[in-house]
């Protein structure tokens, strides 16, 4: 407590004052709490993707938190400082609880108490998970991984296994209802446990201890959480193979190497260059000290296998609760580096879908921290009781000083790391974003909230289906967030997750060319209007289109807001969509379509084409300048990997183009690509469709 209020005073005294994250998914998942908990009912969340909304899991809602506050708080919009107090204070106060329970486990592996203290709070203050801190809050119960460590380690120091089986299952199950990837982690590093275990002993399962309680804990939460997830989801079309599952690992910069500055920039910059900045969701950084004790600790392990000591890895010899997690920390941290996924697990989890759901391998890698973080204070007590104990301690003041030193050196990795995500947080905005300010101020111009459905930001956000992703509207979408706690009217479009296929579709679709259908306007509240707000951000065509068509009611310097008729909008749009008296067909001159085989996907009744990596769609010179249009449909299937990349090249050199990812224009699970090519005489042009990485 004393360490806390020494960095996180102020935000402790006034946590209803502070948004930890006050853009991006910082505000967005406050908003997802708070809006469900003042304008909800039940666990579909309605303030995003109007007018159908989704499972508040899907938002990053924290739902078993969001609907305990629910039930202890009145529907107030002027409570909304009072939710993110809690959700501050309740990542705050978790630091406490985790130095509480690293504490325990040293103690657990004989570890002397006090000697424990001062690596029990670095531990827990150098956590990777304080990262969590400034946006994906729901991951940043820093205690879970330690306390699930206790749970594990408690099946064998304790009587009546299955009690403590039947209390880890609803602890783990609770935390699932929190964010889906606790319960991911937990099944890992229980799995890797018992999976190690039946190998050392020759998968005879009778001589694992507590086997069948530890299964029951690793099976019955798994279980619970995915029949409740089908009984409440009613979309079948959410993506199965969502993009990213290689490009969000761990790695051995992320794990043993300064990931935060000052340390990062003078590690690299002075003694090394070797390793290459991965995603920042596989941070797992252990600390100078502990990853220069693994360094020191290789030569040791060769050692052992060249003189074949296999005992050594199957037995190590070690205290019951390190020895039982060892081994399964570092399978699970080659886990999170995706080594097993390179090695087959990817074709296996063709066949187990859910595995392909958690992409962002990199989180797994928090077992390691601290597992390993345990075992190098294990060795540095037993060093210090060694040193006592040969030559008649003449060196244990000696090693006393060298492992004051180590915990110095380890507790500044710690204040670097507080620091830096504290210096993000002093945002004192949430009274401001989380009240009834922003309906009052439109009030106040005139703007009646009761005639209007819903707020659309423009440009249109559309995050999370993995298929597209429509990125354009930062700051309107975090304005229309404010705005939409403040007045209730939910959000068209937003940023959720692993959205269904068909919601993405009717929703990109307003943003889409004047030519596409906009079903989702028949879906919306009839005879009320759309508030559309935007914030100085460049519109596209057809949002501009919305704009001129709309009457403006409201303007500051961040934001306009405009009023349009949904009646209004499906008249523009079937006027634009009438067919033309006439059309002109021209045979394209330099395009031909190289042998490709049909595919058994339809494209409005004619078969589609199975296109390989590597296709050349154009490989010709020109003898004059030129522009070029090439377009095509590319298919968007659930169950498929995202979209293919392309290349243009003009003589050799390589020309950027856009992205086809930030693409509205989407039919019948299909998506227009239209792009430009410019043509240089005289030189060779080459467009190919590449493998997606």
């Amino acid at each position: 407590m004393v360490v806390c209020f020494r960095f996180f005073g102020e935000l402790i005294i006034h946590p209803d004052e502070f948004l930890f994250g006050p853009a991006g998914d910082g505000l967005k998942n406050y908003f997802t709490v708070a809006y469900h908990v003042v304008h909800d009912d039940g666990l579909w969340f309605n303030g995003m993707l109007y007018p159908y909304g989704d499972l508040l899991m899907f938002a990053d809602g924290q739902p078993l938190l969001a609907e305990l506050l629910r039930v202890f708080m009145d529907a107030d919009v002027n409570d909304g400082p009072a939710i993110i107090a809690i959700m501050n204070l309740l990542l705050m106060g978790s630091l406490m609880i985790t130095a509480w329970c690293v504490h325990r486990l040293l103690v657990w592996n004989h570890v002397n108490p006090w000697f424990a203290v001062p690596f029990s709070l670095t531990i827990a203050f150098l956590s990777p998970q304080l990262a969590r801190f400034t946006g994906h809050y729901a991951l940043g119960y820093t205690f879970f991984v330690p306390m699930s460590w206790l749970l594990i380690a408690s099946f064998s120091r304790f009587k009546w296994p299955w009690i403590i089986g039947v209390v880890t299952s609803f602890i783990v199950l609770a935390f699932g209802l929190l964010h889906p990837y606790y319960l991911f982690i937990f099944v890992l590093f229980l799995g890797a446990i018992l999976g190690w275990e039946l190998t050392i002993k020759k998968f005879r399962y009778t001589q694992v201890e507590q086997f069948f309680p530890k299964l029951f804990a690793l099976v019955v939460p798994l279980v619970v959480f995915m029949v409740f997830q089908s009984w409440s989801d009613t979309y079948s079309d959410r993506p199965t193979n969502p993009d990213g599952m290689m490009d969000f690992t761990a790695t051995i910069y992320s794990v043993f190497t300064p990931v935060m500055d000052p340390f990062r920039h003078l590690f690299h910059s002075y003694f090394f260059r070797l390793f290459t900045p991965s995603s920042w969701e596989g941070n797992a950084y252990i600390g100078l000290v502990a990853s220069f004790c693994a360094l020191i600790s290789i030569p040791v392990f060769v050692r052992r296998l060249l003189t074949r000591k296999w005992k050594v890895f199957s037995h190590p010899v070690l205290p019951a609760a390190l020895k039982t997690a060892f081994i399964p920390s570092i399978l699970v941290l080659l886990f999170s580096m995706g080594i097993f996924h390179q090695i087959g697990l990817n074709q296996l989890s063709d066949l187990l879908t859910p595995i392909k759901q958690f992409r962002s391998l990199g989180r797994i890698a928090w077992v390691f921290y601290y597992v390993f973080s345990v075992w190098v204070v294990y060795h540095l007590y037993f060093f210090f009781r060694y040193a006592r104990s040969v030559y008649n301690g003449r060196f244990k003041y000696h090693v006393a000083i060298l492992i004051a030193i180590c915990a110095f050196i380890w507790m500044l990795d710690a204040i670097v790391n507080i620091k830096f995500q504290k210096a993000q947080m002093l945002n004192r905005v949430a009274k401001t974003a989380f009240s009834d300010k922003y309906a009052n101020d439109w009030m106040a111009a005139g703007v009646r909230l009761e005639d209007h459905a819903a707020i659309m930001p423009l440009p249109l956000q559309l995050i999370g289906s993995e298929k597209i992703g429509l990125e354009q509207g930062h700051n309107s979408l975090a304005i229309s967030m404010m705005g939409s706690f403040s007045s209730g009217l939910p959000i068209v479009g937003g940023a959720m997750s692993r959205t269904s296929l068909e919601v993405t579709e009717l929703s990109a679709q307003l943003a889409a060319d004047s030519l596409f259908p906009r079903k989702i306007l028949d879906d919306m509240q009839e005879g009320k209007k759309l508030l559309l707000l935007t914030s100085n951000e460049p519109l596209n065509t057809e949002e501009a289109r919305l704009t001129q068509l709309a009457e403006k009611l409201y303007q500051c310097d961040e934001y306009q807001l405009y009023s349009v008729t949904i009646e209004e909008m499906k008249y523009m749009y079937s006027e634009l969509r009438q067919i033309p008296d006439s059309a002109e067909y021209r045979e394209p001159h330099y395009l031909s379509l190289p042998a490709v085989s049909e595919s058994h996907e339809m494209l409005w009744n004619n078969a589609a084409f199975d296109v390989e990596p590597g296709t050349v769609l154009l490989d010709s010179t020109m003898a004059n300048d030129a522009r070029l249009n090439l377009s095509y449909w590319v298919h968007l299937n659930p169950k498929e990997e995202l979209l293919p990349d392309r290349k243009f090249t003009i003589d050799g050199g390589e020309v950027e183009l856009s992205r086809v990812f930030n693409n509205p224009n989407i039919l019948d699970g299909w998506l227009f690509i239209s792009e430009d090519l410019e043509i240089e005489a005289g030189k060779h042009h080459l467009f190919s469709i590449e493998e997606r990485g």
